[in-house]
């Protein structure tokens, strides 16, 4: 296998035993948690498995926000994608340091308390209420699972990649199938609550990797060009399109920067976190530890491409870029961390989206069209059960592998903003917004945005579907019923009727 550079034998041995270590150890954190858990309830067991129990602290909180957003797009296939464009790449996801703050603070802020004033613990059920419309719950909770799924596979792609890059095997398969049962594993054992204990573990472990990448990276530079400046001369003569600001229409980046800003807030796993904690302070010390340790990693993963390019310009594909990098430069157990540090990106996202899918289908599908009487004994074992098939669906996605992993990260999250990004916003904060024109936006918005992704066009995809829905819902509501007073009441109200809460 052709990669444009070589992995010596000893930085393979010890990037797998580092390798083992790692699972070892989140294999135990999820079994402790499996294990610290054997007395509790059903009812406590799904409220940690959706909401960790709704008690989380700072810390955890504000890593399971940066854990669940980062993945093998933004530790393997962002560098891919700067790589091969440049820091136009680098332009668009700076824009997306905005996100945890809203997602957690103002957004999250309301979203937390709407939820602990309907009991709701998906963020379907919270918006079904808002909207009372069980039309508008079930097709965005089909566009979720329709656009997960894919998702989920493009992280299985990104740890398959590198584990036949790393190991030297070329067996991308085996690879794809130890990280979906690794993830599956301590999935399993606990949901958000094994999910936070982990994600301690591996938002340090991320940190530390990123920063070792640029370290290493730009003591490279400096040893064989002397000087940053001479390195990026380097690369405008070689590739002047990787320093080009204009290498992209300008609706086209606009579109691109908000798929890597505003559109990640409303994504089911970025807002998960906004049902784990239980008080203003928790969040607001949450949204700081989030902020620094995306700030952190984005910051350095997206700017990397251009830099790697100028210590080797012969890497095949811009998804190995990162394995070029920790393999020929650092020390082979470095190099062992480092790794662990984009498996722990990638097992953390896809453990998140594989409980978004299971609650959808068992809590905000099932149990609200065909059985609403539904125990919560029976709702665990759905849980599990669907967690299992999302994971065994993703591995068949992944085993037929798109070339550029980021293309597909990007197409997904385009396509879970595009139906939800202006029922979450209208919902939130416009009073007027009716359930005719919730129900309207999420359609208009997912389809739009598939049939113009099927085009060629200068205008992106997602502005598109952006303009019909958020524009529709404001025509829509103004010949449409609102929701019941008493609903109103407990969305925009200081005082509300208790009996107006309840998610039907």
């Amino acid at each position: 296998m052709d990669l444009g550079f070589t992995i010596s034998a000893s930085t393979q041995q010890a990037i797998m035993i580092v390798f083992i270590l790692y699972t070892a150890i989140i294999v135990g954190l999820g079994a402790y948690v499996k294990f610290a858990s054997r007395n509790e309830n059903s009812s406590q067991k799904l409220a940690g498995f959706l909401t960790g129990g709704g008690n989380l602290g700072s810390l955890a909180v504000g890593l399971i926000m940066v854990t669940n957003i980062m993945s093998s797009g933004g530790m393997v296939g962002g560098p891919g994608m700067s790589y091969g464009t440049g820091f136009i790449w680098s332009l668009c996801v700076f824009c997306s340091f905005i996100n945890i703050f809203m997602s957690l603070g103002s957004v999250g802020k309301k979203m937390s308390i709407l939820g602990r004033r309907t009991g709701a613990q998906t963020v379907l059920g919270l918006f079904r209420h808002r909207y009372q419309s069980k039309v508008f719950s079930t097709f965005l909770g089909l566009s979720f699972i329709i656009f997960l799924i894919p998702y989920s596979a493009s992280q299985f792609t990104g740890g398959g990649r590198l584990f036949a890059v790393v190991t030297g095997t070329g067996n991308y398969r085996i690879g794809v199938l130890l990280f979906a049962v690794i993830t599956l594993v301590y999935t399993l054992t606990g949901g958000i609550k094994s999910i936070s204990k982990i994600a301690v573990f591996q938002g340090a472990i991320m940190i530390f990797s990123v920063i070792s990448i640029y370290v290493v990276t730009g003591g490279a530079i400096l040893e064989e060009y002397g000087s940053l400046q001479a390195a990026m001369e380097f690369v405008q003569e070689s590739k002047p399109s990787l320093l080009d600001a204009t290498t992209w229409a300008p609706l086209y980046f606009i579109g691109t920067a908000c798929v890597q800003s505003f559109a990640l807030i409303p994504l089911p796993h970025a807002l998960m976190g906004t049902f784990t904690y239980n008080s203003s302070k928790t969040m607001k010390r949450a949204i700081i530890v989030g902020i620094l340790g995306y700030t952190i990693i984005q910051f350095t993963m997206s700017g990397i491409g251009p830099l790697a390019y100028a210590v080797n310009p012969n890497v095949t594909t811009g998804d190995y870029v990162i394995p070029m990098l920790l393999s020929t430069l650092l020390p082979p157990a470095m190099a062992g961390i480092v790794i662990a540090g984009a498996v722990a990106a990638i097992q953390s996202t896809v453990a998140a989206f594989f409980i978004i899918i299971a609650s959808t289908i068992v809590k905000d599908i099932y149990k609200t069209l065909v059985k609403p009487d539904m125990t919560m004994e029976e709702e665990n074992k759905g849980n599990m059960i669907f967690t299992t098939l999302a994971a065994v669906v993703a591995i068949v996605f992944a085993m037929f592998p798109s070339e550029y992993l980021q293309t597909i990260v990007n197409f997904a999250i385009g396509g879970l903003a595009s139906g939800f990004f202006f029922p979450l916003f209208f919902g939130l904060y416009w009073k007027k917004a009716t359930p005719a024109a919730g129900i309207f936006g999420t359609i208009s918005g997912t389809l739009v945005y598939i049939v113009a992704s099927s085009v060629s066009s200068p205008i992106h995809p997602i502005l598109c579907a952006l303009a019909v829905s958020g524009i529709g819902m404001l025509v829509v509501s103004q010949f449409t019923p609102k929701v019941k007073r008493g609903v109103f009441e407990v969305w925009f109200g200081e005082h509300y009727d208790e009996r107006y809460a309840k998610i039907s």
